[in-house]
């Protein structure tokens, strides 16, 4: 059985804790580049991750909420050459949709306003509640909140059609085993299976402190989409069930 005390012991004090919700939102601030709106709808769609912002909907814990969609900037890539995604047209700046048609036409002017106004404020914002969080608690816990499909997209990485209800992100410096052991046996205390670092791997830590301050935790909760839509259509109840669980595993 999970154990109660030691998940109340490890997560009373949830004031070092930051919620980083990045893909909830399906606001396009602008569609200068976009080739239609029918590709947009298309990969909104496809790649929002719908509810996590009442998935994840902890009291008294800080949040980000990302409030536009990451079809129009993705705030978890890395800048253009660290980002794997970027050559298939997939870094913060999407010009190519998940089956490699042209989604947005590659427009310098746009793309650096993009990234100044939208991409660098957001981890400005995330590296300053994480700085006031080390001042305050002398340690911040970023709990990286997704969903995912149970289907592989064409541009994932592991295409194996086999996918837990869970997948959990991790880092090996910023991610301790305490952490990981809370959350894997918490939700496996529920029935469900989880995956560690499959179908996707790591969790957001703001560079100024990725591999050199430990005191920067980081554990990625990514939800499957099978849990609560039903044939494209969000299940409330479900979406409501989630949040349960979490609340009891944090």
């Amino acid at each position: 059985m999970y154990d109660t005390e030691n998940m109340l012991n490890l997560f009373n004090d949830n004031k070092s804790y930051i919620l980083h919700i990045p893909h909830s939102s399906t606001f396009i601030p602008n569609t200068i580049g976009f080739i239609s709106n029918e590709a947009i709808q298309k990969e909104i769609e496809l790649l929002t991750d719908h509810c996590t912002d009442t998935i994840f909907n902890l009291p008294n814990v800080t949040k980000l909420v990302t409030p536009f969609s990451r079809i129009f900037c993705d705030v978890e890539r890395l800048p253009d050459n660290d980002e794997p995604m970027y050559k298939c047209g997939r870094g913060f700046y999407y010009t190519h949709a998940d089956n490699g048609e042209e989604l947005r036409v590659l427009d310098n002017t746009c793309k650096d306003f993009v990234y100044k106004n939208y991409y660098k404020k957001h981890h400005q914002k995330l590296e300053k509640l994480v700085k006031n969080k080390l001042n305050k608690y002398g340690k911040a816990v970023i709990i990286d909140c997704h969903s995912f499909s149970d289907a592989p997209f064409k541009t994932d990485l592991i295409q194996d059609t086999e996918r837990p209800d869970f997948c959990i992100g991790t880092d090996n410096y910023h991610t301790p085993q305490y952490l990981i052991d809370l959350v894997v046996n918490g939700l496996k205390s529920f029935g469900y299976t989880v995956g560690i670092n499959n179908p996707y791997a790591g969790t957001i830590v703001p560079l100024k402190y990725y591999g050199i301050n430990d005191n920067v935790q980081s554990i990625m909760i990514e939800v499957n989409r099978k849990l609560y839509i039903d044939n494209g259509i969000v299940n409330t109840e479900k979406v409501n069930r989630l949040n349960e669980v979490l609340l009891m595993i944090m």
